[in-house]
């Protein structure tokens, strides 16, 4: 009781654009969980095969890692108001157009489009949240933001499920159909068009890089830069082997109604966002390097329950621990990041980040289609667990000794410091 009053005080002190940049993730990742409960589903449903779900996955990863930085570049003097309103119109937008039209070369296009959208909101929310925040806040407003967007998630897969099943007794005689899938998404895509409102209360914050000379690649070290990507890279390969396709390894593994997928769904970001809020509380027993490594290792042997069991309660309970300790650590990891750059390095390091985080969330969105296709979910997961343990070795390696004197040089008093 005491850490949840303790985090409401927090929240009601946040500055005003860091509330509603919350509100606005919090709508917006709403609609994205209704809309990706079921979007696989519907294209299979289309008559499309696993190899091209895949394709159709890993597109808007892929346009994200290209226009990143480019985007982040050319928006260097437009407001962060002007650029998030944009993203979430475009997104709202692909949403009904992958609602409607079902041929190949729309679905390919407004897929490119969600990507635009979430390259857009990528170079933003991370620079948006620094320049909100203050040290001594930063990782409550960041891991408050991560725990709302999940609690959003959560509701969404519910609201998406319980829609689609409504839209199957109304529309298709209680069968599961396109029909019923597209009434669903067609939702979601309102709900999205809906989290532009809270945007339209923006202060307007100036530019996103301030001056179009802030956003300069020299400035940054390459071998640090690498060094701090890599270890969430390799997490991001692995997370899009598996993460992508829950719904249908759930669905295929114990044949689940769609009523129960989407509540079972809707416990993932559940425990994502138990996750947000645990998250502060480790960093200030183990700091920042420390609690991601106890999160991402303890993530593991739960991920291996979760594949291989072949029971479904064992396969639940891994997973809703499994997603609780590996998402505790992305806010972490992103107070973190941006901690070994200039704030006004801030959008570039973000749009960086978010183009080698997406072409491996990419790539490995891909390989998976393909590998289902002979091996199952067994092949995936393994490549996951690979992905995380390197992960989390790097991590040890490079940054625990210099996050422990950090933490050993704070803790001294001032007239031991030299």
């Amino acid at each position: 009781m005491k850490a949840l009053k303790e985090y409401l005080l927090r929240f009601r002190h946040f500055h005003g654009n860091a509330r509603l940049f919350i509100y606005v993730t919090f709508a917006s990742s709403m609609a994205q969980s209704a809309f990706g409960l079921v979007y696989n589903l519907y294209v299979l449903e289309l008559g499309y095969t696993r190899e091209f779900l895949g394709t159709l996955e890993s597109i808007p990863v892929f346009v994200t890692a290209a226009l990143a930085v480019p985007l982040a570049l050319l928006c260097a003097n437009l407001s962060m108001k002007r650029i998030l309103l944009t993203a979430v119109a475009l997104a709202a937008l692909a949403f009904a157009g992958l609602s409607v039209f079902p041929s190949k070369p729309m679905l390919i296009s407004f897929r490119f489009l969600s990507g635009v959208s979430a390259a857009l909101m990528a170079i933003t929310s991370w620079p948006l949240m620094a320049r909100y925040s203050t040290e001594n806040d930063r990782n409550f407003v960041f891991s408050f933001q991560f725990a709302f967007t999940m609690i959003a998630g959560f509701f969404g897969n519910l609201i998406s499920g319980g829609m689609t099943r409504l839209a199957a007794v109304i529309l298709s005689g209680g069968a599961e159909s396109e029909t019923s899938y597209r009434a669903a998404l067609l939702a979601s895509a309102g709900i999205m068009a809906l989290s532009i409102l809270p945007a339209l209360r923006f202060e307007d914050p100036g530019s996103a890089g301030n001056r179009r000379g802030a956003l300069d690649p020299s400035r940054l070290e390459p071998k640090r830069t690498f060094m701090v990507f890599l270890p969430q890279i390799l997490v991001g390969f692995g997370a899009g082997m598996v993460m992508p396709y829950l719904n249908i390894f759930f669905k295929t593994m114990f044949d689940l109604r769609i009523s129960s997928l989407g509540l079972l769904m809707s416990l993932m970001p559940l425990s994502m966002s138990l996750g947000g809020f645990v998250g502060p509380w480790l960093v200030k027993k183990r700091g920042l390097v420390g609690a991601m490594i106890i999160l991402q290792a303890l993530s593991v042997p739960f991920l291996a329950t979760m594949g291989f069991s072949g029971l479904i309660l064992p396969t639940v309970a891994a997973a809703f621990i499994r997603t609780m300790l590996m998402n505790a650590s992305w806010p972490i990891y992103s107070v973190f990041m941006l901690s070994h750059f200039r704030k006004e390095d801030h959008p570039l390091a973000s749009a960086l980040y978010t183009s080698g985080w997406s072409l491996a969330w990419a790539f490995g969105t891909k390989l998976s289609g393909t590998l289902q296709m002979d091996f199952g979910f067994t092949m995936p997961f393994m490549i996951t667990i690979v992905c995380y343990c390197a992960a989390t070795l790097l991590l040890s390696r490079w940054f625990l000794r210099g996050d422990r004197r950090a933490a050993a040089a704070t803790a001294m008093p001032p007239e031991a410091m030299e």
